[in-house]
Protein backbone atom coordinates (compact mmCIF):
# COMPACT_ATOMS: atom_id res chain seq x y z
CA UNK A 1 0.00 0.00 0.00
CA UNK A 2 1.78 3.60 -0.55
CA UNK A 3 3.52 5.15 2.10
CA UNK A 4 2.42 8.51 1.60
CA UNK A 5 1.61 10.54 4.25
CA UNK A 6 -2.29 11.08 4.46
CA UNK A 7 -5.26 11.74 6.71
CA UNK A 8 -8.84 11.11 6.81
CA UNK A 9 -12.17 10.91 8.69
CA UNK A 10 -14.28 7.98 10.31
CA UNK A 11 -17.65 8.89 9.43
CA UNK A 12 -19.99 6.41 8.32
CA UNK A 13 -22.41 7.02 5.68
CA UNK A 14 -25.55 6.37 8.09
CA UNK A 15 -24.62 9.59 10.00
CA UNK A 16 -24.33 12.29 7.41
CA UNK A 17 -27.71 14.86 7.13
CA UNK A 18 -30.32 13.76 5.17
CA UNK A 19 -34.14 15.21 4.94
CA UNK A 20 -35.43 11.28 5.03
CA UNK A 21 -33.97 9.96 8.41
CA UNK A 22 -30.92 8.55 7.76
CA UNK A 23 -27.90 9.31 5.43
CA UNK A 24 -27.35 8.38 2.56
CA UNK A 25 -25.42 8.65 -1.31
CA UNK A 26 -27.55 12.07 -2.22
CA UNK A 27 -26.68 15.76 -1.68
CA UNK A 28 -25.06 15.52 1.53
CA UNK A 29 -22.33 12.40 0.94
CA UNK A 30 -21.10 15.01 -1.77
CA UNK A 31 -20.98 17.70 0.18
CA UNK A 32 -19.34 15.67 2.85
CA UNK A 33 -16.67 14.62 0.18
CA UNK A 34 -16.30 18.86 -0.84
CA UNK A 35 -15.42 19.30 3.22
CA UNK A 36 -12.62 16.36 3.20
CA UNK A 37 -11.09 17.89 0.23
CA UNK A 38 -11.65 21.92 1.13
CA UNK A 39 -9.55 20.84 4.31
CA UNK A 40 -7.01 18.44 2.85
CA UNK A 41 -8.28 14.76 3.99
CA UNK A 42 -7.74 11.95 1.33
CA UNK A 43 -9.13 9.62 3.29
CA UNK A 44 -12.75 9.13 3.91
CA UNK A 45 -13.18 5.78 6.33
CA UNK A 46 -16.79 4.20 6.51
CA UNK A 47 -18.14 0.90 8.18
CA UNK A 48 -19.71 -1.92 6.02
CA UNK A 49 -22.37 -1.03 3.11
CA UNK A 50 -23.77 -4.37 3.43
CA UNK A 51 -27.38 -4.62 4.14
CA UNK A 52 -28.38 -5.51 7.71
CA UNK A 53 -31.84 -6.51 9.75
CA UNK A 54 -30.81 -4.46 12.84
CA UNK A 55 -29.00 -1.16 13.73
CA UNK A 56 -25.07 -2.72 13.60
CA UNK A 57 -23.88 -2.49 9.94
CA UNK A 58 -21.27 -5.32 11.62
CA UNK A 59 -24.51 -7.89 11.45
CA UNK A 60 -25.60 -8.64 7.94
CA UNK A 61 -27.71 -10.22 5.75
CA UNK A 62 -25.20 -10.53 3.00
CA UNK A 63 -21.70 -10.08 2.80
CA UNK A 64 -21.82 -8.92 -0.72
CA UNK A 65 -24.74 -6.98 -0.88
CA UNK A 66 -25.37 -3.09 -0.28
CA UNK A 67 -27.71 -1.58 2.60
CA UNK A 68 -30.81 -0.04 0.53
CA UNK A 69 -31.39 2.28 3.47
CA UNK A 70 -28.25 4.20 2.08
CA UNK A 71 -30.41 4.73 -2.09
CA UNK A 72 -30.95 8.06 -2.25
CA UNK A 73 -34.10 9.27 -2.59
CA UNK A 74 -32.98 12.55 -4.16
CA UNK A 75 -31.20 10.49 -6.98
CA UNK A 76 -34.28 8.63 -7.69
CA UNK A 77 -36.02 11.65 -8.79
CA UNK A 78 -32.84 12.82 -10.63
CA UNK A 79 -33.21 9.29 -12.44
CA UNK A 80 -37.30 10.03 -13.19
CA UNK A 81 -37.93 7.42 -11.05
CA UNK A 82 -39.63 8.94 -8.58
CA UNK A 83 -41.42 12.70 -8.16
CA UNK A 84 -41.00 14.96 -5.65
CA UNK A 85 -44.88 14.36 -4.45
CA UNK A 86 -43.55 10.41 -4.00
CA UNK A 87 -40.89 11.62 -0.91
CA UNK A 88 -43.71 13.38 1.21
CA UNK A 89 -43.55 11.63 4.60
CA UNK A 90 -46.51 10.15 5.49
CA UNK A 91 -47.82 10.98 8.57
CA UNK A 92 -47.47 7.78 10.23
CA UNK A 93 -43.30 8.20 9.97
CA UNK A 94 -41.29 10.69 11.75
CA UNK A 95 -37.62 11.40 11.96
CA UNK A 96 -35.04 13.21 13.82
CA UNK A 97 -31.96 15.05 12.84
CA UNK A 98 -29.74 13.61 15.46
CA UNK A 99 -30.33 10.13 15.34
CA UNK A 100 -31.95 7.17 12.94
CA UNK A 101 -35.29 5.97 13.69
CA UNK A 102 -34.37 2.46 12.00
CA UNK A 103 -38.00 1.08 12.13
CA UNK A 104 -39.50 4.24 10.69
CA UNK A 105 -36.15 4.71 8.41
CA UNK A 106 -36.90 1.17 7.31
CA UNK A 107 -40.27 0.94 6.22
CA UNK A 108 -40.12 4.48 4.55
CA UNK A 109 -37.71 3.73 2.59
CA UNK A 110 -38.71 0.52 1.34
CA UNK A 111 -42.32 2.16 0.80
CA UNK A 112 -40.55 4.65 -1.91
CA UNK A 113 -38.28 2.01 -3.19
CA UNK A 114 -40.92 -0.19 -4.32
CA UNK A 115 -42.78 2.86 -6.04
CA UNK A 116 -39.51 3.59 -7.90
CA UNK A 117 -39.31 -0.23 -8.65
CA UNK A 118 -42.70 -0.22 -10.37
CA UNK A 119 -41.98 3.12 -12.42
CA UNK A 120 -38.32 1.34 -12.99
CA UNK A 121 -40.60 -2.06 -14.31
CA UNK A 122 -42.47 0.01 -17.13
CA UNK A 123 -39.19 1.39 -18.72
CA UNK A 124 -38.52 -0.58 -22.28
CA UNK A 125 -34.89 -1.79 -20.95
CA UNK A 126 -35.63 -2.75 -17.42
CA UNK A 127 -36.06 -6.38 -18.02
CA UNK A 128 -32.63 -6.89 -19.88
CA UNK A 129 -30.73 -3.91 -17.47
CA UNK A 130 -31.34 -6.18 -14.39
CA UNK A 131 -30.59 -9.59 -16.25
CA UNK A 132 -27.32 -7.96 -17.24
CA UNK A 133 -26.83 -6.58 -13.91
CA UNK A 134 -27.52 -9.86 -12.13
CA UNK A 135 -24.97 -11.67 -14.84
CA UNK A 136 -22.47 -9.41 -14.01
CA UNK A 137 -22.76 -10.10 -10.08
CA UNK A 138 -24.06 -13.49 -10.45
CA UNK A 139 -21.99 -15.48 -7.68
CA UNK A 140 -24.11 -13.57 -4.67
CA UNK A 141 -26.64 -11.42 -6.33
CA UNK A 142 -29.13 -14.94 -7.22
CA UNK A 143 -28.56 -16.38 -3.70
CA UNK A 144 -29.08 -13.22 -2.19
CA UNK A 145 -32.55 -11.84 -4.28
CA UNK A 146 -33.61 -15.77 -3.48
CA UNK A 147 -33.03 -15.51 0.27
CA UNK A 148 -34.75 -12.22 0.76
CA UNK A 149 -38.07 -13.25 -1.13
CA UNK A 150 -38.15 -16.84 0.57
CA UNK A 151 -37.55 -14.72 3.79
CA UNK A 152 -40.18 -12.33 3.02
CA UNK A 153 -42.49 -15.14 2.34
CA UNK A 154 -41.52 -17.07 5.31
CA UNK A 155 -42.55 -14.04 7.46
CA UNK A 156 -39.23 -13.23 8.56
CA UNK A 157 -37.83 -16.79 9.97
CA UNK A 158 -34.52 -17.65 10.34
CA UNK A 159 -33.50 -20.63 7.74
CA UNK A 160 -33.01 -23.19 10.21
CA UNK A 161 -36.89 -22.91 10.36
CA UNK A 162 -37.80 -23.43 6.89
CA UNK A 163 -38.90 -26.25 5.22
CA UNK A 164 -35.91 -29.09 4.36
CA UNK A 165 -35.55 -28.45 0.80
CA UNK A 166 -35.51 -24.75 0.98
CA UNK A 167 -33.50 -25.11 3.67
CA UNK A 168 -30.99 -27.17 2.43
CA UNK A 169 -31.21 -24.82 -0.79
CA UNK A 170 -32.16 -27.90 -3.35
CA UNK A 171 -32.19 -26.62 -6.97
CA UNK A 172 -35.80 -28.11 -7.80
CA UNK A 173 -37.52 -26.17 -5.18
CA UNK A 174 -35.16 -22.72 -5.60
CA UNK A 175 -35.90 -22.90 -9.41
CA UNK A 176 -39.99 -22.91 -8.10
CA UNK A 177 -39.30 -19.64 -6.43
CA UNK A 178 -37.72 -18.50 -9.36
CA UNK A 179 -40.93 -19.37 -11.71
CA UNK A 180 -43.39 -18.01 -9.16
CA UNK A 181 -41.94 -15.38 -7.33
CA UNK A 182 -40.32 -13.42 -9.88
CA UNK A 183 -42.14 -9.56 -9.46
CA UNK A 184 -40.06 -9.73 -5.81
CA UNK A 185 -36.86 -11.26 -6.39
CA UNK A 186 -36.45 -8.51 -9.64
CA UNK A 187 -37.35 -5.87 -6.39
CA UNK A 188 -34.33 -7.02 -4.32
CA UNK A 189 -32.00 -7.33 -7.80
CA UNK A 190 -33.12 -3.45 -8.11
CA UNK A 191 -32.43 -2.41 -5.59
CA UNK A 192 -28.90 -3.52 -5.59
CA UNK A 193 -28.61 -2.68 -9.02
CA UNK A 194 -29.40 1.32 -7.56
CA UNK A 195 -27.53 0.82 -4.44
CA UNK A 196 -24.56 0.14 -6.87
CA UNK A 197 -24.87 3.35 -9.74
CA UNK A 198 -25.58 5.47 -6.94
CA UNK A 199 -22.37 4.15 -4.79
CA UNK A 200 -20.13 4.25 -7.94
CA UNK A 201 -21.08 7.97 -9.23
CA UNK A 202 -20.05 9.04 -5.33
CA UNK A 203 -16.88 6.59 -5.72
CA UNK A 204 -16.01 8.45 -8.76
CA UNK A 205 -17.03 11.82 -7.32
CA UNK A 206 -14.79 11.34 -4.29
CA UNK A 207 -11.88 9.67 -6.26
CA UNK A 208 -11.40 12.84 -8.72
CA UNK A 209 -11.16 15.40 -5.64
CA UNK A 210 -8.16 12.95 -4.58
CA UNK A 211 -9.96 11.23 -1.55
CA UNK A 212 -9.99 7.84 -1.12
CA UNK A 213 -12.46 5.23 0.48
CA UNK A 214 -12.04 2.92 3.29
CA UNK A 215 -14.27 0.32 3.29
CA UNK A 216 -14.65 -2.47 6.37
CA UNK A 217 -15.44 -6.14 6.64
CA UNK A 218 -16.20 -8.11 9.68
CA UNK A 219 -14.40 -11.61 9.83
CA UNK A 220 -17.87 -13.37 10.53
CA UNK A 221 -20.77 -13.40 9.11
CA UNK A 222 -24.45 -13.73 10.61
CA UNK A 223 -25.59 -16.84 10.49
CA UNK A 224 -29.02 -15.68 9.73
CA UNK A 225 -27.76 -14.33 5.83
CA UNK A 226 -27.92 -15.30 2.70
CA UNK A 227 -24.08 -16.42 2.90
CA UNK A 228 -24.30 -19.06 5.32
CA UNK A 229 -27.38 -20.29 3.69
CA UNK A 230 -25.88 -20.41 0.04
CA UNK A 231 -22.77 -21.79 1.50
CA UNK A 232 -23.18 -24.45 4.35
CA UNK A 233 -19.97 -26.45 3.71
CA UNK A 234 -17.55 -23.44 4.40
CA UNK A 235 -18.96 -23.34 7.72
CA UNK A 236 -18.78 -25.09 11.06
CA UNK A 237 -22.58 -26.52 11.22
CA UNK A 238 -24.29 -29.70 12.30
CA UNK A 239 -24.97 -32.11 8.98
CA UNK A 240 -28.16 -32.94 9.67
CA UNK A 241 -29.76 -29.45 11.18
CA UNK A 242 -27.62 -27.07 9.41
CA UNK A 243 -26.90 -25.03 12.96
CA UNK A 244 -23.93 -24.20 14.41
CA UNK A 245 -21.64 -26.63 16.32
CA UNK A 246 -19.66 -24.18 17.48
CA UNK A 247 -19.93 -20.31 17.34
CA UNK A 248 -17.48 -17.36 17.81
CA UNK A 249 -16.16 -15.31 20.66
CA UNK A 250 -13.87 -13.82 22.86
CA UNK A 251 -12.68 -15.40 26.26
CA UNK A 252 -12.87 -13.01 29.27
CA UNK A 253 -10.51 -10.17 29.32
CA UNK A 254 -10.10 -6.84 31.48
CA UNK A 255 -12.74 -5.21 29.40
CA UNK A 256 -15.61 -7.97 29.55
CA UNK A 257 -15.19 -10.03 32.63
CA UNK A 258 -17.46 -12.70 31.29
CA UNK A 259 -15.81 -13.08 27.88
CA UNK A 260 -18.10 -12.56 24.88
CA UNK A 261 -20.16 -14.55 22.92
CA UNK A 262 -20.62 -13.22 19.36
CA UNK A 263 -22.24 -15.92 18.10
CA UNK A 264 -21.82 -16.53 14.75
CA UNK A 265 -20.92 -19.02 12.61
CA UNK A 266 -16.89 -20.33 11.89
CA UNK A 267 -15.77 -20.98 8.77
CA UNK A 268 -14.16 -24.87 7.83
CA UNK A 269 -10.73 -23.41 8.55
CA UNK A 270 -9.17 -26.27 9.40
CA UNK A 271 -11.09 -29.24 7.27
CA UNK A 272 -8.58 -29.71 4.26
CA UNK A 273 -11.32 -30.62 1.78
CA UNK A 274 -13.83 -28.04 2.44
CA UNK A 275 -10.60 -25.48 3.11
CA UNK A 276 -10.18 -24.42 -0.67
CA UNK A 277 -13.94 -23.71 -1.14
CA UNK A 278 -13.38 -21.39 2.31
CA UNK A 279 -10.86 -19.30 0.21
CA UNK A 280 -12.69 -19.23 -2.90
CA UNK A 281 -15.52 -17.69 -1.03
CA UNK A 282 -12.83 -15.14 0.71
CA UNK A 283 -11.38 -14.23 -2.51
CA UNK A 284 -14.54 -13.49 -4.38
CA UNK A 285 -15.66 -11.06 -1.07
CA UNK A 286 -12.24 -9.32 -0.65
CA UNK A 287 -12.46 -8.94 -4.81
CA UNK A 288 -15.95 -7.55 -4.70
CA UNK A 289 -15.25 -5.42 -1.78
CA UNK A 290 -12.08 -3.72 -3.48
CA UNK A 291 -14.60 -2.99 -6.09
CA UNK A 292 -16.65 -0.85 -3.79
CA UNK A 293 -14.04 1.00 -2.01
CA UNK A 294 -9.96 1.94 -2.33
CA UNK A 295 -9.05 0.78 0.90
CA UNK A 296 -9.90 -2.52 2.85
CA UNK A 297 -9.89 -2.94 6.97
CA UNK A 298 -10.15 -6.26 7.96
CA UNK A 299 -11.87 -6.26 11.47
CA UNK A 300 -10.41 -8.86 14.19
CA UNK A 301 -7.52 -9.84 12.29
CA UNK A 302 -5.69 -11.87 15.30
CA UNK A 303 -8.92 -14.39 13.75
CA UNK A 304 -6.99 -15.36 11.20
CA UNK A 305 -4.23 -16.42 13.12
CA UNK A 306 -6.41 -18.18 15.57
CA UNK A 307 -10.06 -18.15 16.95
CA UNK A 308 -12.15 -18.38 19.89
CA UNK A 309 -13.85 -21.19 19.32
CA UNK A 310 -17.38 -21.90 21.74
CA UNK A 311 -19.11 -25.24 21.84
CA UNK A 312 -22.60 -26.04 22.12
CA UNK A 313 -24.52 -28.24 24.15
CA UNK A 314 -27.12 -31.05 22.75
CA UNK A 315 -29.91 -28.52 21.78
CA UNK A 316 -27.32 -26.31 19.83
CA UNK A 317 -27.16 -23.61 22.82
CA UNK A 318 -24.06 -22.11 22.98
CA UNK A 319 -21.59 -22.91 25.99
CA UNK A 320 -20.32 -20.05 28.21
CA UNK A 321 -17.45 -17.90 26.66
CA UNK A 322 -15.12 -18.80 28.88
CA UNK A 323 -15.77 -22.72 27.84
CA UNK A 324 -14.27 -22.06 24.57
CA UNK A 325 -11.00 -22.02 23.46
CA UNK A 326 -7.57 -20.97 21.09
CA UNK A 327 -8.18 -22.87 17.78
CA UNK A 328 -5.33 -22.51 15.65
CA UNK A 329 -7.03 -20.28 12.17
CA UNK A 330 -5.49 -20.41 8.32
CA UNK A 331 -2.79 -18.03 8.98
CA UNK A 332 -0.12 -17.38 6.23
CA UNK A 333 -1.96 -20.23 4.07
CA UNK A 334 -4.62 -17.34 4.07
CA UNK A 335 -2.97 -15.05 2.75
CA UNK A 336 -0.77 -16.74 0.10
CA UNK A 337 -4.08 -17.96 -1.11
CA UNK A 338 -5.75 -14.35 -1.12
CA UNK A 339 -2.44 -12.33 -2.29
CA UNK A 340 -2.03 -15.26 -5.41
CA UNK A 341 -5.51 -15.17 -6.73
CA UNK A 342 -5.65 -10.98 -6.48
CA UNK A 343 -2.05 -9.78 -6.45
CA UNK A 344 0.69 -9.16 -3.54
CA UNK A 345 0.05 -5.54 -2.78
CA UNK A 346 -3.66 -5.52 -2.17
CA UNK A 347 -4.67 -1.82 0.13
CA UNK A 348 -5.61 -4.10 3.52
CA UNK A 349 -5.69 -2.34 7.06
CA UNK A 350 -5.89 -5.34 9.78
CA UNK A 351 -7.46 -4.39 13.03
CA UNK A 352 -4.55 -5.85 15.12
CA UNK A 353 -6.29 -5.37 18.91
CA UNK A 354 -6.81 -7.46 21.83
CA UNK A 355 -4.46 -10.21 23.06
CA UNK A 356 -1.81 -10.07 20.56
CA UNK A 357 0.73 -12.52 20.30
CA UNK A 358 4.11 -12.56 18.65
CA UNK A 359 2.70 -15.14 16.02
CA UNK A 360 0.12 -12.07 15.29
CA UNK A 361 2.85 -9.64 15.18
CA UNK A 362 4.59 -12.01 12.60
CA UNK A 363 1.95 -13.10 10.59
CA UNK A 364 1.10 -9.40 10.02
CA UNK A 365 4.79 -8.53 9.74
CA UNK A 366 5.47 -11.60 7.52
CA UNK A 367 2.97 -9.81 4.20
CA UNK A 368 3.95 -6.24 5.54
CA UNK A 369 0.12 -5.49 6.47
CA UNK A 370 -0.92 -2.43 7.93
CA UNK A 371 -1.59 -2.31 11.78
CA UNK A 372 -3.87 0.65 13.76
CA UNK A 373 -2.87 2.35 17.12
CA UNK A 374 -5.61 4.29 18.77
CA UNK A 375 -4.29 7.17 21.00
CA UNK A 376 -6.71 6.81 23.26
CA UNK A 377 -4.89 3.38 24.56
CA UNK A 378 -1.86 4.81 24.81
CA UNK A 379 -1.49 6.95 28.46
CA UNK A 380 -1.63 4.09 30.90
CA UNK A 381 1.68 4.27 31.03
CA UNK A 382 4.43 2.30 29.61
CA UNK A 383 6.87 3.35 27.58
CA UNK A 384 6.53 0.99 25.45
CA UNK A 385 2.95 0.90 24.82
CA UNK A 386 2.62 0.68 21.03
CA UNK A 387 -0.24 3.41 21.16
CA UNK A 388 2.31 5.89 21.93
CA UNK A 389 2.71 7.77 19.26
CA UNK A 390 7.06 7.16 19.85
CA UNK A 391 6.38 3.58 19.51
CA UNK A 392 3.99 3.90 15.86
CA UNK A 393 5.82 2.34 13.17
CA UNK A 394 5.31 3.82 9.19
CA UNK A 395 3.31 1.01 8.40
CA UNK A 396 0.30 1.68 10.18
CA UNK A 397 -2.87 3.57 10.59
CA UNK A 398 -3.26 5.71 13.59
CA UNK A 399 -6.45 6.65 15.13
CA UNK A 400 -7.48 9.14 17.46
CA UNK A 401 -10.48 6.51 18.14
CA UNK A 402 -12.98 3.99 16.67
CA UNK A 403 -16.82 3.36 16.09
CA UNK A 404 -16.35 1.37 19.68
CA UNK A 405 -14.79 3.86 21.74
CA UNK A 406 -15.57 6.78 24.11
CA UNK A 407 -15.27 10.13 21.94
CA UNK A 408 -11.77 11.45 23.05
CA UNK A 409 -14.12 14.23 24.81
CA UNK A 410 -16.13 11.95 26.56
CA UNK A 411 -13.14 9.54 27.50
CA UNK A 412 -10.90 12.77 28.86
CA UNK A 413 -14.08 14.28 30.81
CA UNK A 414 -15.82 10.41 32.14
CA UNK A 415 -13.37 7.72 31.67
CA UNK A 416 -9.57 8.64 31.84
CA UNK A 417 -7.73 8.02 35.34
CA UNK A 418 -6.65 10.79 37.05
CA UNK A 419 -3.07 8.85 35.98
CA UNK A 420 -3.77 8.44 32.60
CA UNK A 421 -4.92 12.45 32.87
CA UNK A 422 -0.93 12.86 34.97
CA UNK A 423 0.59 10.54 32.20
CA UNK A 424 -0.78 12.34 29.50
CA UNK A 425 -0.20 15.26 30.69
CA UNK A 426 3.65 14.61 31.17
CA UNK A 427 3.79 13.12 27.80
CA UNK A 428 2.90 16.60 26.05
CA UNK A 429 4.62 18.31 29.11
CA UNK A 430 7.39 21.35 27.31
CA UNK A 431 11.02 21.99 28.85
CA UNK A 432 10.20 25.09 30.66
CA UNK A 433 7.69 23.62 32.56
CA UNK A 434 10.61 21.22 34.64
CA UNK A 435 11.43 25.06 35.46
CA UNK A 436 9.96 25.95 39.50
CA UNK A 437 9.18 29.13 38.38
CA UNK A 438 7.61 28.88 35.19
CA UNK A 439 6.27 25.95 36.23
CA UNK A 440 4.11 28.17 39.06
CA UNK A 441 3.38 30.92 35.96
CA UNK A 442 1.66 28.27 33.70
CA UNK A 443 -0.26 26.91 36.68
CA UNK A 444 -0.86 23.45 38.30
CA UNK A 445 -1.95 20.61 36.61
CA UNK A 446 -5.73 21.10 37.99
CA UNK A 447 -6.22 23.82 35.66
CA UNK A 448 -4.50 22.27 33.07
CA UNK A 449 -6.83 19.78 33.04
CA UNK A 450 -9.44 22.00 33.60
CA UNK A 451 -8.78 23.50 30.30
CA UNK A 452 -8.38 20.41 28.53
CA UNK A 453 -11.39 19.54 29.35
CA UNK A 454 -12.70 21.67 26.61
CA UNK A 455 -9.63 21.23 24.02
CA UNK A 456 -8.39 17.75 24.72
CA UNK A 457 -9.60 16.79 21.38
CA UNK A 458 -7.25 18.81 19.29
CA UNK A 459 -4.52 17.76 20.94
CA UNK A 460 -5.21 14.55 20.01
CA UNK A 461 -5.62 15.40 16.68
CA UNK A 462 -2.49 16.87 16.61
CA UNK A 463 -0.72 14.24 17.89
CA UNK A 464 -1.70 11.98 15.61
CA UNK A 465 -1.22 13.81 12.30
CA UNK A 466 1.99 14.68 13.87
CA UNK A 467 3.14 10.58 13.71
CA UNK A 468 5.09 9.19 11.61
CA UNK A 469 2.40 6.68 10.68
CA UNK A 470 1.64 7.04 6.95
CA UNK A 471 -2.39 7.30 7.63
CA UNK A 472 -3.90 8.86 10.38
CA UNK A 473 -8.09 8.89 10.63
CA UNK A 474 -9.84 11.00 13.23
CA UNK A 475 -13.40 10.18 14.25
CA UNK A 476 -15.33 13.41 13.03
CA UNK A 477 -17.12 13.47 16.53
CA UNK A 478 -13.58 14.02 17.41
CA UNK A 479 -13.62 17.18 15.10
CA UNK A 480 -16.47 18.14 16.75
CA UNK A 481 -15.19 18.07 19.97
CA UNK A 482 -18.88 15.95 20.75
CA UNK A 483 -19.61 14.18 23.91
CA UNK A 484 -19.96 10.56 24.33
CA UNK A 485 -24.13 10.62 24.05
CA UNK A 486 -22.56 10.85 20.22
CA UNK A 487 -20.44 8.27 20.16
CA UNK A 488 -21.36 5.93 17.39
CA UNK A 489 -21.38 2.56 19.37
CA UNK A 490 -20.78 1.32 23.26
CA UNK A 491 -19.99 -2.30 22.73
CA UNK A 492 -21.77 -3.02 26.47
CA UNK A 493 -24.92 -1.77 24.66
CA UNK A 494 -27.42 -3.82 22.85
CA UNK A 495 -29.54 -2.06 19.91
CA UNK A 496 -33.18 -2.71 18.60
CA UNK A 497 -34.44 -1.44 15.49
CA UNK A 498 -37.66 -0.61 17.52
CA UNK A 499 -36.24 1.74 19.51
CA UNK A 500 -37.12 5.06 18.47
CA UNK A 501 -34.61 7.51 20.53
CA UNK A 502 -30.98 7.42 20.48
CA UNK A 503 -29.04 4.01 20.60
CA UNK A 504 -25.93 2.62 19.22
CA UNK A 505 -25.46 2.68 15.57
CA UNK A 506 -27.95 5.34 15.35
CA UNK A 507 -25.82 8.84 15.65
CA UNK A 508 -26.12 12.11 12.80
CA UNK A 509 -24.54 14.77 12.70
CA UNK A 510 -25.71 18.57 11.58
CA UNK A 511 -23.88 20.39 9.40
CA UNK A 512 -24.09 23.63 12.35
CA UNK A 513 -22.27 21.31 14.36
CA UNK A 514 -19.61 22.19 11.74
CA UNK A 515 -18.04 25.63 12.36
CA UNK A 516 -15.48 27.44 10.43
CA UNK A 517 -12.35 27.44 13.05
CA UNK A 518 -12.95 23.45 12.75
CA UNK A 519 -12.49 23.43 9.45
CA UNK A 520 -9.17 26.05 9.45
CA UNK A 521 -7.88 24.22 12.12
CA UNK A 522 -7.91 20.63 11.02
CA UNK A 523 -6.96 22.35 7.45
CA UNK A 524 -3.77 23.53 9.58
CA UNK A 525 -2.39 20.55 11.39
CA UNK A 526 -3.17 18.37 8.59
CA UNK A 527 -0.90 21.26 6.12
CA UNK A 528 1.74 21.55 8.99
CA UNK A 529 2.03 17.70 9.38
CA UNK A 530 2.79 17.05 5.43
CA UNK A 531 -0.49 15.26 5.33
CA UNK A 532 -1.79 17.74 2.58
Amino acid sequence: MSSERASGILLHITSLPSPYGIGDFGPEAYKFVDFLHETNQKLWQILPLTPTEKCSPYSSVSAFAGNPLLISPDKLCDMKLLTKEDLILPSAYSFDDKYVKFKHVTEYKHMILRKAFENFSNKKRANIILKEFLQSEHDWLDDYSLYMTIKERQNKKSWSEWSRDLKFHQKDKLQQVRETQQNTIAYHIFTQYIFHEQWTHLKIYANQLNVKLIGDIPIYVDYNSADVWSNTEIFQLDNSTLLPSVVSGYPPDDCSTNGQNWNTPIYNWNDSLKKPAVFNWWIKRLEKTLQMVDIVRIDHFRGLESYWSIPVDANHVPLQPKDGQWVKGPGAEFFHAIFNALGKDLPLIVEDLGNITKEIVELREQFNLTGIRILQFAFTFQPDNLHLPHNYPPNCTAYTGTHDTLTVVGWWTHHASKEEKKNFLEYINIPIMHDDDDYEQLGNQDIVISYLDKHINWYFIQMVLATVANRTIIEFQDVLGLNNDCRMNDPSLSSDPDCDGPQNWAWRFTWTMVRDKFREKLKFFTNIYNRK
